[in-house]
């Protein structure tokens, strides 16, 4: 089994580079912390001009030259109230699909990888238990750092509020064995095992959660 390691980065050095034509730079997917440039990235991230936070579009593309596209991601119709976005490969071919919803409680937000070559899926649900246990029981707190900041001239909100949890830890099934996970993300670095699902979709996903 071969694992790869890697973040997604927004930062400026991640985005220095020519976007495809309707696209603007996004990011890029490189392995390391994503506090400095990749020598080569993973893959550079090209976000479709015209897509909107709700529903993005993007364009995945390889960092050697001459560059190649390794998947576009792009929004579809779904069923019911969730959000389904199609993965293709250059060359224009369905390799599978992302689709955003609810947890079976309604609680947190889900994230399933459907891949269509190897008729098999991964879900994750965004958080685990233990982390939205504390950040609830932290929650009453942010009415007096909110006042405490705002009186120190602080009002950026994302500077002192703490944001949801997002671990997230993909598992499939796979013949009644026990769940193995294609996709984990933890303190904002992804582990990956292109093994049990195409590594493009993975790549999709990172950015989707991402985004």
């Amino acid at each position: 089994m071969t694992e790869t390691t890697f973040c997604l980065s927004r930062a400026d050095f991640a985005q220095r580079f020519t976007a495809l034509p309707g696209h603007e730079a996004w990011g890029a997917l490189q392995t390391g912390n994503g506090r400095f440039a990749a020598e080569s990235p993973l893959a550079r991230i090209h976000r479709h001009s015209g897509s909107d936070d709700r529903e993005p579009a993007f364009a995945l593309t390889a960092a050697e030259e001459p560059a190649h596209t390794l998947c576009t991601v792009a929004p579809e119709p779904a069923a019911g109230s969730g959000t389904a976005y199609a993965v293709h490969d250059g060359t224009g071919h369905l390799i599978g699909r992302i689709v955003r919803e609810r947890s079976p409680l309604g609680i947190r937000q889900a994230w399933r990888i459907e891949d269509t070559v190897k008729q098999c899926s991964a879900v994750a649900y965004k958080g685990n238990i233990r982390g939205w246990i504390a950040f609830w029981a932290v929650s009453p707190f942010w009415a007096v750092l909110a006042l405490l900041h705002l009186l120190n001239g602080e009002l950026r909100p994302d500077s002192w509020l703490w944001g949801k949890p997002h671990r997230a830890r993909w598992r499939m099934r796979t013949d009644g064995s026990p769940r193995k996970a294609p996709l984990d993300f933890n303190t904002g670095r992804y582990r990956a095992d292109p093994a049990l699902l195409n590594v493009h979709l993975l790549y999709a996903q990172a950015t989707l959660y991402g985004a």
